[in-house]
């Protein structure tokens, strides 16, 4: 069958799943959202990465990956740096006073952003281990022959997620005039990269 509605819905909720919530590629979305920066360019790579990964993964990529015991550990210490320094930025943003408005809290340099983007969506290894190896691991409950509606369910919610929170996050942007919105939202950003960190290392960093 071309098409399976029981695939891609099934597929859908997967993905949906392991995407909402606030992780570090999260985050850096819906604050660029509130600033209107960039939104455009952020959505696309977001779905564009899931879009990717998530093929790999059901067409066998995950499999290889969870072999290889010593990358999947390189890739979790350097990801677990990189959180860290991830929350060092945000904590020091909550404490600097030039930093809580709605101009300037937000990153504005077009390739500044696309780095950033890039970097928490790919140097992040929870990413890897949702779309490729778990995803793609699920994916051949289904057979071959579903691995297209398996992967259309996927990217619809990519889509969905992403659109909304990139750009309906900037109806909240009244909000965040206040320094106080600011803070809080850094310190959160913050806490969620430092545990995003902590628990990398508790689960993969020291296996």
């Amino acid at each position: 069958m071309f098409f399976n509605p029981s695939v891609y819905l099934s597929a859908l909720m997967l993905s949906a799943g392991q995407i909402i919530g606030i992780g570090p590629q999260n985050a850096y979305v819906i604050r660029q959202g509130l600033g209107r920066s960039h939104v455009a360019p952020i959505v696309v790579i977001c779905v564009v990465c899931d879009i990717l990964l998530i093929s790999a993964g059901v067409f066998g990529m995950g499999s290889l990956i969870a072999g290889l015991p010593l990358f999947v550990k390189t890739v979790t210490w350097l990801g677990a740096a990189f959180m860290f320094w991830l929350a060092y930025k945000a904590f020091r943003a909550a404490l600097a006073p030039s930093g809580l408005t709605l101009s300037d809290s937000v990153e504005r340099d077009r390739k500044a952003v696309i780095r950033t983007i890039l970097a928490v969506t790919l140097l992040n290894p929870y990413v890897w281990l949702d779309t490729v190896v778990l995803i793609g691991s699920l994916s051949s409950a289904y057979g071959p022959g579903s691995q297209l509606s398996f992967i259309l369910g996927c990217i619809t919610a990519s889509i969905t997620w992403f659109v909304a929170i990139g750009f309906f996050s900037g109806k909240l942007a009244p909000v965040f005039e206040k320094p106080a919105s600011w803070r809080v939202l850094d310190l959160v950003i913050g806490v969620v990269m430092l545990l995003t960190g902590t628990v990398l290392l508790r689960n993969f960093g020291f296996q």
